[in-house]
């Protein structure tokens, strides 16, 4: 009789074949346990994460001409006309032409709406507009920002648990917190670079006014901007430090950048010569040498001291000579075109504007202003636009003389504001640009001169800012 065939050895067959069957259900229901929760986690991931693109979600308003304003399909190459009112979708551009001057030119509105106001020369893309499809966790916006001047006012989180705005420019990435302004422009640097790998030759400037900004540089280095605050990003994607958000308009205001002769170099008509890139002297009418006035470099001690000052105090000051007893006005002045490449600049944006400079009026040989009212030792000149470029030029005169009898001057010139100094010392002429009766709403600022008008004077200016906050 054999082994496997007595009970015992059935009842141990059985027994295998049981625990097989138990071993192989447990592993499929463990699989199948596997496979569900897999199936759940995708599920769930995919309410959580799955996106979908708004196309009507961005709306362009056209705020000047419309041929000022282009538009370029996503994947084409070629700009057409844009249309107020028109949806913009992924991968299209928006661009306001440069020739458009100044000022605001066209928005792109939001479906939530926050508000992109293009400048003059802007051009921006839309590279991702999207919301998650099944609940209202996460809005996000991408944009590229290729050139110009861009005003960005987010509306705070509006039924989104995040609001994920981000502006790519050139190599760098900034992401701006919702319910924040913030503005950046993107210009070519005094020192204009060209690229071998044809990339991105702008320097960039973000400003925020309220929220924060995270900045991600080009090797990964990392910045914070709060409130009134300011960063420039060079055009290699490199960034440097927050500042306050300040911009001086004139450049070269301690007239230290050139030399004496490179400052009078700029009359001559000769290319050759080394001249000033910032100030330009001139002088008017065309009389012989010992009837001209003359400006000159001097070094003087830091404002309001006079003498007795350390190297550290040292100042470099604009002299303006003119002597010998002249019984004919003769005009010996600087003037300087604003902007980097003396362009101008858009000051639209600009809340505050203050002029400033220190003025010391050693001698004038005239009573008060003279006959004309207009004959003064220092004299500041302002040109600007009001709206567009096809605006005329207008000015603003500030004039500064010495009255030795305290008594009004009795010839004054329709439009001219007044400043009375003390004769051989140091005084500060300060004044805001948006005051009421100067340039309250003017959108262009041209240029700006400095200059002594009258028979002999002798006056120095120094420490010439014009300050603009947002």
């Amino acid at each position: 009789m054999h082994l496997e065939h007595t009970p015992a050895a059935r009842h141990a067959a059985q027994q295998r074949t049981l625990n097989l069957a138990w071993v192989t259900l447990i592993f499929f229901f463990t699989l199948f346990l596997i496979l569900l929760g897999w199936a759940l986690f995708m599920l769930r991931q995919n309410y959580q994460t799955a996106m979908r693109p708004l196309p009507d979600g961005a709306t362009v308003i056209i705020r000047e001409r419309s041929e000022w304003v282009a538009w370029r399909p996503g994947g084409r190459t070629i700009f057409q006309g844009a249309d107020d009112g028109q949806f913009l979708a992924t991968g299209d551009t928006l661009r306001a032409a440069h020739s458009a001057g100044y000022g605001q030119i066209a928005s792109i509105r939001l479906f939530e709406e926050s508000q992109l106001d293009l400048w003059a020369g802007a051009e921006l893309s839309l590279e991702a507009l999207r919301t998650t499809r099944w609940h209202a966790g996460l809005l996000e916006v991408t944009l590229r920002q290729k050139s110009g001047y861009v005003r960005y006012d987010l509306k705070p989180n509006q039924g989104f648990t995040q609001f994920r705005f981000t502006v790519l420019v050139g190599e760098a990435q900034i992401v701006l917190a919702p319910g924040g302004s913030y503005s950046i422009d993107l210009r070519y640097p005094e020192r204009a670079i060209m690229r071998a790998d044809h990339g991105n030759a702008f320097e960039v400037d973000v400003a925020v006014r309220s929220g924060t900004a995270l900045i991600t540089g080009s090797a990964g280095e990392m910045s914070m901007l709060s409130e009134r605050e300011r960063l420039l990003i060079d055009p290699a994607g490199r960034l440097g430090l927050p500042v306050p958000a300040r911009w001086n308009l004139i450049r070269d205001g301690g007239f230290r950048q050139y030399s004496e002769i490179e400052y009078n170099n700029t009359t001559l008509n000769d290319p050759t010569a080394p001249q000033s890139q910032t100030w330009t002297v001139y002088s008017v009418p065309d009389l012989p040498p010992e009837q001209r006035g003359y400006f000159r470099l001097t070094e003087v001690c830091r404002p309001p001291l006079l003498y007795d000052c350390s190297p550290d105090e040292r100042r470099t000051a604009a002299w303006f000579y003119r002597m010998g007893g002249q019984t004919t006005s003769f005009t010996t002045g600087i003037k300087q075109e604003l902007g980097p490449h003396g362009e101008g600049v858009d000051i639209s944006e600009f809340r505050s504007l203050r002029f400033s400079v220190w003025v010391r009026v050693v001698y004038q040989s005239l009573e008060d202003t003279g006959d004309r009212g207009s004959e003064c030792p220092v004299m500041i000149r302002l040109v600007a636009k009001r709206t567009s470029p096809s605006d005329p030029e207008e000015q603003r005169d500030f004039c500064g003389f010495v009255d030795k009898d305290q008594i009004p001057p009795t010839v004054t010139e329709p439009g001219m504001e007044y400043y009375r100094l003390p004769e051989g010392e140091w005084a500060l002429i300060s004044f805001d640009l948006r005051a009421p009766e100067k340039l309250p709403d003017y959108r262009y600022l041209r240029r700006v001169q400095i200059f002594a008008q009258g028979h002999d004077y002798d006056s120095l200016v120094t420490e010439v800012s014009l300050i603009g906050e947002q």
